[in-house]
């Protein structure tokens, strides 16, 4: 009878230190959901204002805004088709803000990582299948990219919310600005007349950009963007020497950060079809050290984000063999293979 007693209260102790571990969860529980409640009651309604007039393009029809407490890291993120400005609430302290154009998916060309903080938010450019055309052989650090689309940010940090204030505080405004740059690519060729169409490629270009850095990354990763036939524009003189220009824009993140103005860093790829239609010129010209940048420089930031690439076709295409002074006409729907027939 000793043992069934003993053992009658073990399973009464047992049950009473089960009953005592509920109590103290529960507690926690409630405790914490206590704590969260107070903490979403102290929450004021906050509106950050966003001027885009110094964007320099169409006004977007959205925007994506981030918001990041100084302190706890706690993250918002609001959409909204009012780009004017965004109300959210928000928890008492100040917070970084960052804005940008549009939504992550309405972007085809770009991609974002490190939106869960605004000191690792960045845009870079999405490796895309390159034309069938396009031989060239990347590398670890190079991938061909599409053409970024037009992208504008901004990073401030707000004024201090007060909890539980009354109606809805102003905390700050933002300024996007264009991040993405226009490179003009500019061509002399001698023997115009014997041009048909042009297609080329530019290497060692910057794949991104962090939203709170002032310049773009560095060139651990560079991409190619290619220069399709479309691309190109042409222009010919009167000259007796039968000269002229091609001109293309390309729409890149700029040069990587620690560019240093070399030969190699970046190459120009072009191919020429000849007015024969089927004879293909290529050239593979360094031209790190001819990019330039306007005096004075940009802020890295603003409409006026422009790097220029001007040079000559070395060696000449040959002269136009044929009757008269050459072709007049300017080919833009090139073929995607590299021997193109087409009558003359």
């Amino acid at each position: 009878m000793v043992v069934l007693d003993s053992q009658y209260k073990f399973q009464a102790w047992q049950r009473n230190d089960w009953l005592c571990a509920m109590l103290v969860v529960l507690c926690v529980i409630f405790t914490s959901c206590d704590g969260a409640a107070d903490s979403e009651e102290e929450k004021s309604l906050s509106r950050i204002e966003v001027d885009w007039s110094s964007y320099g393009k169409s006004v977007p029809a959205g925007m994506t805004v981030l918001f990041q407490h100084i302190e706890t890291g706690d993250m918002v993120q609001a959409i909204d088709n009012d780009v004017t400005g965004i109300t959210s609430r928000l928890s008492p302290g100040r917070h970084w803000a960052t804005v940008f154009n549009l939504t992550e998916q309405e972007f085809v060309n770009i991609g974002f990582r490190g939106l869960d903080a605004v000191e690792t938010a960045k845009a870079y450019v999405k490796e895309s299948a390159p034309s069938k055309w396009y031989d060239g052989v990347a590398g670890s650090g190079n991938y061909v990219a599409g053409q970024p689309e037009w992208l504008a940010v901004d990073t401030i940090m707000t004024t201090a919310i007060e909890p539980v204030a009354d109606g809805v505080k102003i905390i700050g405004t933002l300024h996007p600005k264009n991040i993405i740059y226009t490179l003009h690519v500019t061509v002399h060729v001698d023997n115009m007349g014997n041009l048909l169409a042009a297609r080329g490629a530019i290497s060692g270009l910057a794949a991104g950009r962090r939203f709170a850095a002032g310049s773009p990354e560095d060139n651990a990763v560079t991409v190619t963007h290619l220069i399709e036939a479309d691309d190109w524009i042409c222009s010919r003189s009167s000259s007796p020497q039968g000269d002229g220009l091609v001109k293309a824009d390309v729409r890149c993140f700029g040069l990587p950060a620690n560019h240093n103005g070399t030969p190699e860093e970046n190459r120009l790829e072009i191919q020429a079809l000849l007015a024969d239609g089927k004879t293909v010129k290529r050239y593979d010209i360094p031209v790190g050290h001819l990019i330039k940048e306007p005096v004075p420089a940009a802020a890295g930031r603003g409409d006026n984000l422009d790097l220029y690439l001007e040079l000559r076709l070395d060696p000449a295409l040959p002269p136009y063999s044929g009757n008269g002074g050459g072709v007049d006409v300017w080919f833009n729907d090139w073929d995607e293979r590299i021997d193109f027939n087409m009558p003359i």
